[in-house]
């Protein structure tokens, strides 16, 4: 029997910060989560020395992960600890649940042997793993073989992951997320404050249009009268058999001028929405505007790293399972038109010539082909890698998660991890974490021997 209580575990995912924290049932695979803080304080103590609280002034924040940097590892270990006993209620001496922490490739080996040494030394938890957020977003789409692009708030970090394996060799972290949509956005919206920006772009007037939702970037979509039902439909049988032709048409011209033409958002010059301190604030078109860099860069950086793969197949298994999770992908539309970027730039449709390949994969510093038509040496039966891209589509199956949206995949996957590693009787990955007897004997090191990280 494992050293912990089965029917709880404790999942902490990170990011550019500590994102997400849950702790109860391992089945239950819901969004629900506790609200958490990301940052810590450096408080003065009465005897003159200081300490690390939850709470303080802004002028002594500390945050202990910045664009996915460990930058103090005390106040992070101090962070999750807090995190641990408070949403735990676990009792100092006797912890019972086991904790999964994800991380991301900027952390290093003695950094995540140091959080291990931690849990087990001084929180006393039962069992610790940590896996790698790109490879706990591949267990929420409930595929072994995927490219993850994970956008964050100031970087953006680019997996591909065969067989549960990430390639390392050909990850890449682009410089570049969340903040630079919204400085392109400041730069349009001069008189907006910064914090009247963030509100703008987590709105839904804000959106990225593209070939299905064109209107002041290209042709108009939908009518706007495409609201009002039937208007000039009237069931002349029906109101002779009734007898009340009077009543129903009475009726109807009543109903229609009660109704008012709804236009779509990007239909309308100027829209509206209300900031975080309650005021509503106009703006016009600009709100369609802001991500062209953001999509255009991760765009070519993706070729790049699928590019750098040897395995000709699985390049193509890559591109037809893209995988994009993080915050911007809220936006309406952003992950439409980021696929739409990819396949401007690298689609290969059958019959393409070397002189007709796509603009992205003849353009210098992002893999530039070699001087045979095979592009990255990307020939596939008789065509060429890739005939086909595809954003991946998530598991239908997770009843609590419908309705919501997919930017904390990752989050997901944690959960769905926590369950496999921690659950006897149903575990599929077995010897995924990390025992007090296992530390005892082999010490943190021990990490690496689980073939997680």
């Amino acid at each position: 029997m494992p050293p912990f209580r089965d029917e709880v575990v404790f999942v902490i995912t990170t990011g550019s910060q500590i994102t997400r924290v849950q702790y109860g049932l391992p089945e239950s695979l819901t969004p629900a989560q506790r609200a958490v803080p990301t940052r810590v304080y450096k408080v003065a103590n009465d005897d003159g020395k200081t300490s690390l609280s939850l709470e303080g002034a802004e002028s002594d924040v500390i945050y202990p992960i910045r664009k996915g940097i460990i930058q103090d590892m005390d106040a992070l270990l101090y962070l999750i600890e807090s995190l641990y006993r408070t949403t735990t209620n676990a009792d100092t001496n006797s912890p019972f649940a086991p904790i999964l922490l994800t991380c991301n490739s900027e952390w290093q080996p003695k950094q995540i042997e140091e959080i291990i040494t931690h849990m087990f030394k001084k929180v006393h938890v039962p069992a610790v793993t940590i896996i790698p957020e790109s490879l706990a977003a591949l267990y929420a789409y409930a595929l072994q073989i995927a490219c993850v692009v994970n956008v964050g708030e100031e970087k953006t970090e680019i997996t591909p992951i065969i067989d549960f394996n990430i390639v390392e060799s050909a990850q890449a972290v682009v410089e570049i997320g969340g903040k630079d949509i919204n400085r392109a956005l400041q730069s349009l919206l001069p008189t907006l404050q910064p914090y009247q920006i963030e509100d703008l772009k987590r709105s839904p007037i804000y959106e990225v249009l593209n070939d299905k939702s064109m209107s002041f970037f290209g042709e108009p979509s939908a009518p706007a009268t495409s609201s009002v039902e039937d208007e000039g439909i009237v069931d002349v049988a029906a109101i002779v058999a009734n007898g009340n032709a009077r009543e129903i048409l009475a009726q109807r011209e009543q109903k229609k001028s009660s109704k008012q033409v709804e236009l779509k958002n990007s239909e309308m010059p100027r829209n509206s929405f209300i900031d975080s301190k309650g005021q509503k604030v106009e703006v016009g078109t600009e709100r369609f505007r802001g991500t062209e860099d953001i999509i255009e860069r991760l765009s070519h950086e993706i070729g790049n790293v699928i590019g750098k793969l040897d395995d000709i197949a699985r390049r193509g298994d890559c591109w037809e399972n893209i995988i994009i999770v993080g915050g911007p992908t809220v936006i309406k539309g952003f992950v439409d038109a980021m696929l739409l970027s990819l396949q401007e730039h690298f689609l290969i449709t059958r019959g393409t010539t070397y002189s007709e390949l796509p603009s992205g994969l003849n353009t210098p510093g992002y893999g530039t082909p070699p001087a045979t038509p095979a592009v990255y040496g990307q020939t596939l039966g008789h065509g060429q890698v890739p005939t086909m891209i595809k954003i991946a589509k998530m598991a239908e199956y997770f009843i609590g998660w419908k309705g919501h949206t997919w930017e904390d995949a990752p989050f997901l996957g944690s959960q769905i991890a926590a369950k496999q590693i921690f659950t006897p009787g149903i575990a599929s990955i077995d010897g995924a974490y990390i025992s007090r007897e296992d530390f005892a004997e082999h010490g943190a090191r021990e990490i690496w021997n689980l073939g997680l990280l």
